[in-house]
């Protein structure tokens, strides 16, 4: 039985992991959409990309 709750324990921790990576990919491709010409998989370089796209948009509003 003790060996059963620790089994039980990493299977529930598995399952809130695995929920909490399809949200990130989730949101990692919707965020992917909204950067223009956007062709990177990886995360890092999406991340990267989304920030110099916000920078432009800063930029260009203050220009305005």
């Amino acid at each position: 039985p003790k060996g059963s709750k620790r089994s039980r324990a990493a299977e529930v921790h598995n399952l809130s992991e695995r929920k909490r990576r399809d949200r990130i990919n989730e949101r990692m491709k919707a965020l992917q959409e909204l950067i223009p010409n956007s062709n990177k998989t990886d995360k890092a370089s999406m991340l990267d990309e989304a920030i110099e796209y916000l920078k432009l948009l800063q930029h260009q509003l203050q220009v305005v």
